[in-house]
């Protein structure tokens, strides 16, 4: 496989990234008695990164049918949502080591989610009832903090939001808002990543009560 010029793939830091995934699905369930719309990636990091643009998230030609599939299924699912749910957050998951036990919120410093925050204000991203409100009650170290203005250019480096949210964010004309999130690799130990999963479910049902209701 030929990597990209410019490409940098990088395998461990996203480790059951698809446990949590499947752990947010099935708790919301649990929660709400309504499945949530879910798209995994089940090709290896290795040899396509589906959260960059595609000069740069894969180095052989014969990779691109299968990156090209996964965003058309999350394409697909768009545009449902846009023409049933007038309000709706897709929530892109993914997994770092550069904050160990941390959970970072990525929208491009609030570029994605133009619709939430001209609905509800900058509550709807740092709000208690936002995610992020939720995780720091449920006690997690979160980055950035709640008190800076979502539009602040605070969302730490290198984490602002990858292509996924930059694609399907409301910004888009055919988008809807869309937040990315970063977790630490110490919240997806074995021992703790149900509770994190758990967690996580918890803050997104109360987000959605407060705010995509």
């Amino acid at each position: 496989m030929r990597t990209p010029i410019g490409a940098r793939f990088v395998t461990e830091p996203d480790q059951d990234t698809d446990i949590i995934a499947r752990g947010i699905a099935d708790e919301i369930i649990r929660l709400t008695d309504k499945p949530p719309y879910l798209v995994m990636a089940r090709f290896h990091r290795k040899y396509i990164d589906a959260n960059r643009r595609a000069k740069e998230a894969y180095g052989d030609a014969g990779c691109q049918a299968d990156c090209d599939d996964y965003h058309a299924a999350i394409r697909r699912h768009i545009i449902e949502i846009r023409a049933q749910y007038p309000k709706a957050m897709p929530f892109d998951i993914h997994g770092q080591a550069a904050y160990r036990d941390s959970i970072l919120r990525g929208t491009r410093h609030g570029l994605t989610v133009p619709k939430l925050l001209g609905r509800a204000g900058e509550i709807g991203v740092t709000g208690q009832d936002s995610v992020f409100g939720q995780f720091a009650a449920l006690g997690y170290r979160i980055a950035p903090s709640n008190h800076a203005d979502p539009s602040d250019r605070v969302e730490t480096r290198n984490y602002t939001g990858g292509h996924t949210v930059e694609r399907y964010g409301s910004h888009s004309t055919d988008g809807v808002d869309a937040m990315q999130l970063e977790f630490g690799r110490n919240l997806r130990n074995r021992d703790i990543i149900e509770r994190t999963a758990k967690d996580t479910a918890k803050a997104i049902v109360m987000f959605y009560q407060r705010f995509l209701k």
